[in-house]
């Protein structure tokens, strides 16, 4: 796609390559150093995201990854994009400061938008609060905001997870399953997925963050049932980290198992992983849509530390305005 606009600014848009994902990380770390600068007032230089992390992150989807090249075939947008099952969201997404204004982002916005479409039903994306201009282009591509996003955080203190000490339960990972275990868990994973939204599976994130080796998934056994399970990655997310953090991807449990009890046990492993890892805090993102699940965070020692902006396409289904009982946490999911 090639688009020409009235300051005579031309690009083109086309799939993402592995050999464009140093200068992703570049364009990256310069967009968001410009706007937490402005926005935050902090101003430090954002260190680049790790080419092995954008490897991660554009493998769940690769169609949905895309960037914007100018004649000269230099980086000016970009924008990632993620499928799990019939849900798909866009983001991380930016334009460098001079490009901005251009039309640049909303084509690339268009592009990943028709994607999306094409193969789920329900298609989102997050944003910063402070980003009004972003907020209104999404507006204006047919996006609606729905509940925000609470980022939680939880100091970790060796010594301190007393799931660890106790061995009557069974805590397993994805790593450890054979093949036909691991189908059957897949397949109990897409049943608690479509029981909060459904067609929801959480399996591509499960199987990429294994692939490359970012992290582990942890599943809760109540005998042959899955009860519930964490996606945690432990892997850097930056060349540099300023806080080193591990990150909660997606957690659900299964309904009517002990929640309290099953949360306990997937935290405190999630907890203990990160410490043998050299981490030192853990986050998680959970939206205010599940009022239950945010409830289960606080009370097993995280603290709220912002919010985020959630919108949904306005052609999605009308009950994600309305309040779930379901215990769900990830980043985007309505």
């Amino acid at each position: 796609m090639t688009m020409d606009t009235s300051m005579s600014i031309e690009f083109t848009i086309r799939k993402m390559r592995d050999d464009d994902l140093a200068g992703v990380a570049e364009v990256e770390a310069g967009v968001f150093t410009d706007w937490y600068r402005v926005h935050r007032r902090d101003p430090e230089p954002l260190p680049e995201r790790t080419v092995e992390e954008l490897r991660y992150a554009t493998s769940i989807d690769p169609d949905g990854n895309l960037v914007a090249l100018s004649p000269e075939g230099a980086i000016v947008g970009f924008i990632l994009a993620r499928s799990w099952g019939s849900v798909g969201w866009f983001g991380t997404f930016g334009v460098p400061t001079q490009f901005q204004g251009l039309g640049i982002g909303r084509a690339l916005v268009a592009c990943t938008v028709e994607h999306l479409r094409s193969r789920a039903s329900m298609v989102g994306l997050e944003t910063m609060p402070e980003s009004g201009a972003n907020i209104g282009l999404y507006a204006r591509s047919g996006f609606d905001v729905t509940f925000p996003t609470v980022i939680l955080e939880s100091v970790l203190e060796p010594g301190s997870n007393a799931a660890d000490e106790e061995d009557g339960e069974r805590l397993d990972t994805w790593s450890s399953l054979d093949k036909d275990a691991r189908q059957r868990v897949a397949g109990q994973m897409r049943e608690i997925g479509d029981g909060i939204l459904p067609g929801l599976d959480y399996t591509p994130e499960v199987e990429a963050i294994e692939r490359h080796q970012f992290g582990e998934t942890l599943l809760c056994l109540d005998g042959p049932d899955l009860a519930g399970f964490a996606v945690l990655r432990t892997a850097p997310f930056r060349k540099v980290e300023r806080h080193a953090r591990g990150y909660v991807h997606a957690l659900a449990l299964r309904p009517g198992c002990d929640r309290a009890a099953v949360m306990l046990r997937l935290l405190d492993r999630a907890r203990s992983r990160c410490l043998g890892a050299g981490l030192t805090r853990l986050v998680a993102g959970v939206s205010t849509r599940y009022p239950d699940a945010l409830g289960l965070f606080y009370s097993n020692g995280f603290r709220s530390q912002r919010t985020a902006i959630r919108m949904v396409d306005r052609s999605s289904r009308p009950d994600i305005f309305e309040r779930s009982s379901e215990v769900n946490s990830s980043r985007w999911v309505g």
